[in-house]
């Protein structure tokens, strides 16, 4: 039995490897961001026209823009599993998200004079400039840019 036991774990290790996130040589990559939003030709205005990511597909209920390296995808509509935002509650607390972006001083006075609020004007630091601005629906995003 004993040999039988470790036959069995030998094949479930093997048949494990490749396929199972402990064995991974590479960590997992972020395919997307889903975000939930109010209003969504407002949404693709700020992203698409606004920020310069590329639309893949716009609908009235989602739609999949795209950022050189990762999805933002944009859904009229909650997760079914999740109770409704509340009218006033800010969505995205703790999660900042930053947009490496050519000349952050220039986007960020261009959001502002299209009416964005801009949450923190851009700053200087060691790592280069910094600024953050809040979407339609509340979701603050970080500009990051050099110095």
């Amino acid at each position: 039995m004993n040999a039988f036991v470790k036959l069995l774990s030998s094949a479930l290790v093997v048949g494990c490897l490749g396929a199972c996130a402990t064995t991974r040589s590479e960590p997992p990559r972020v395919d997307h961001i889903r975000l939930e939003v109010s209003n969504m030709p407002a949404a693709v205005v700020f992203y698409r026209d606004m920020i310069g990511l590329r639309a893949r597909s716009v609908t009235k209920d989602f739609s999949v823009l795209e950022a050189a390296n990762i999805g933002v995808f944009l859904s009229a509509k909650p997760w079914g599993w999740l109770t409704p935002r509340a009218k006033d509650e800010r969505a995205g607390w703790g999660m900042y998200p930053h947009f490496e972006v050519a000349n952050v001083k220039a986007l960020a006075a261009r959001l502002k004079a299209a009416g964005y609020t801009i949450m923190q004007e851009p700053q200087k630091h060691s790592f280069g400039t910094e600024a953050f601005v809040a979407d339609p629906d509340g979701y603050v995003w970080a500009l990051v840019g050099p110095r």
